[in-house]
């Protein structure tokens, strides 16, 4: 009896460790996973692409075909590490029920639609902004309508990966980490290699704005789905206002931007409005709600 209960003292004494010494291991843990799963998209990217390259569509530059497997490579590693690594469900990175979720979609949706609107507006009167149909209208419908599922569905990956996933992941470190890290690497990702100074300052920072706004909307309700509605309004809008609008004064594009609408001082503060307006609102939107541990 006595040693037994000597036994069942070692190993809770074994098992107690300090709480800056557990919350250190678990960082570094994660830190590992992450660093895995970067090596993981790269490899199985590198390996799609090698294989469509050589065997079907050997007309296109590899790095482009790369570009596209990036997307399948996600997808798979993503539900790998998920699965098979954390054995956890899709609610674990924030996609809880769908009766809950729509709502913070439609949200994220409206809050998008409204800022650029209002910016788009703004620039229209000021003259900024002028009006231009692309003289294509079969174009312009196919684009129009043909975009809001991509939109979707890259609001509904790119969620899962920076804000679910890698912001969940560096939260262990610190909420401060997470925070930054995530919107960095974001920013990073969405960075296109064509870009030159000054431009690539502006575009650097409109991208890791952006990230930092997501990423309050995920921790303020503990859900994916008011940055996903707002990742997509966001991106639909980037990807069709070149059918619709141009901008007349290169000279002003540090304030306005390009298409691309984040690059530019006037996005910056939409940006900033919006994380305002999500701080404030999204724990009031979510009501008493969490994530699956």
């Amino acid at each position: 009896m006595t040693s037994k209960r000597a036994g069942t003292s070692r190993r809770s004494f074994k098992d107690a460790k300090p709480p800056n010494i557990a919350m250190s291991s678990r960082c570094t843990g994660n830190l590992r996973r992450l660093v895995g799963f970067v090596v993981s998209i790269a490899v199985i990217s590198a390996i799609l692409s090698s294989l469509i390259h050589h065997y079907w569509v050997g007309g296109l530059p590899w790095w482009r075909i790369f570009r596209r497997c990036v997307s399948v490579a996600t997808v798979l590693t993503l539900w790998g590490f998920l699965k098979l690594l954390h054995r956890q469900p899709w609610s674990w990175i924030g996609l809880g029920p769908w009766s809950r979720g729509k709502r913070h979609v439609a949200a994220g949706v409206c809050l998008g639609f409204a800022g650029m609107g209002l910016l788009a507006g703004l620039y229209l009167f000021l003259g900024l902004y002028r009006i231009h149909l692309h003289p294509d209208l079969g174009r312009i419908w196919r684009t129009a309508l043909g975009f809001l599922p991509a939109a979707g569905l890259i609001a509904l990956l790119e969620e899962s990966v920076f804000r679910g996933y890698i912001l969940q992941q560096l939260q262990t470190c610190s909420t401060s980490l997470a925070v930054i890290g995530s919107s960095a690497a974001y920013a990073l990702v969405h960075l296109r290699p064509t870009s030159v100074w000054p431009g690539i300052l502006f575009e650097l920072g409109g991208l890791f704005l952006l990230g930092l706004v997501l990423a309050i909307a995920t921790l303020r309700t503990q859900q994916l789905y008011l940055a996903m509605g707002l990742h997509g309004s966001l991106a639909y809008c980037a990807g069709v206002n070149k059918l619709f609008l141009e901008i007349p004064d290169s000279s002003l594009r540090w304030l306005t931007g390009t298409n691309r609408l984040v690059n530019g001082i006037g996005a910056w503060v939409l940006l900033v409005g919006l994380g305002g307006l999500v701080w404030v609102w999204g724990r009031r939107l979510s009501g008493p709600s969490s994530r699956s541990a």
